[in-house]
């Protein structure tokens, strides 16, 4: 384990290297011995904890984007830039490390207080694969408020020109395109701004396949508890005006995002990414 200032620590197993931000509960680093990172994170020159990390696995919750009627604020919920804490650290049997960190209503801004009193949990196991569980729950035996969000990953990938997306689904719902549903291909292509939105039924496991040609090898998400998967690309406007990413950065990533949208997260919701 090194720390590299206040923000961010990188750890070392049998299996892996990743760098974690603690102060919010994120990753945003993830490189399996012998591969290439899997996650993609924006330069640290960029990074602050003054504004969210672009990159890595933010958590956005308790809603996602604006909300329901697009008047909330902050963009996401305030779960990606409030103070997370580590409440367990360890190295497992089998060589991996699990970290688990909680965030409740006392440690977020008074703003946020009229959302009720919550414990959310976020628990990592990190070696040959990555697993991310996030856990909602009420407080004082109170029922787990209603809320939204996503596990917005961030996949690294070497050209997004040179990537093909399996499993998202026959249809979505273009954001950009006055969310209007579409039919899909069976292989989805990023070539522009993209924020697709597709469906998915509340029960039983999901599997996407990011197919990233130019590095040789194939991203897995298996997903569940989820009610969406979003994919979401801002293209060129990832660096313009430069303010957390470089003007290319576009190219090197792509978001698969395990969401709860359509229904509340409920039981919460899980994801474990592999490659091969």
């Amino acid at each position: 384990m090194c720390a590299l200032g206040p923000m961010i620590t990188i750890y070392k197993n049998d299996h892996c290297i990743f760098k974690i931000c603690h102060q919010r509960g994120q990753l945003l680093s993830w490189q399996p011995h012998g591969n290439k990172d899997v996650l993609w994170c924006t330069d640290e020159q960029f990074i602050s904890l003054n504004k969210p990390i672009r990159g890595g696995i933010p958590l956005c919750w308790p809603w996602f984007s604006k909300g329901e009627h697009n008047d909330l604020t902050p963009s996401h919920g305030f779960a990606r830039i409030s103070d997370w804490t580590l409440v367990e650290e360890k190295e497992t049997d089998d060589g991996c490390h699990r970290l688990i960190y909680q965030l409740t209503s006392d440690d977020v801004a008074s703003q946020f207080s009229v959302f009720g009193e919550f414990c959310i949990t976020l628990e990592y196991i990190i070696g040959s694969r990555l697993s991310v569980r996030l856990n909602v729950n009420g407080l004082k035996g109170n029922e787990p408020p209603t809320s939204f969000g996503a596990l917005h990953t961030y996949l690294g990938v070497g050209d997004i020109h040179s990537v093909g997306i399996e499993g998202l689904g026959s249809s979505s719902i273009n954001n950009l395109n006055n969310f209007k549903e579409q039919q899909e291909p069976e292989v989805q292509v990023v070539r522009g701004p993209t924020e697709k939105r597709f469906v998915h039924a509340a029960s039983g496991e999901h599997i996407v396949k990011i197919h990233d040609t130019f590095n040789g090898r194939v991203i897995s998400l298996k997903q569940k508890s989820h009610s969406d998967v979003m994919l979401w690309s801002p293209w060129e406007a990832a660096g313009k005006p430069i303010a957390d990413a470089y003007s290319d950065d576009y190219l090197r990533f792509v978001c698969v995002e395990t969401a709860a949208i359509c229904r509340s997260v409920g039981n919460g919701m899980f994801l474990e990414i592999s490659i091969n």
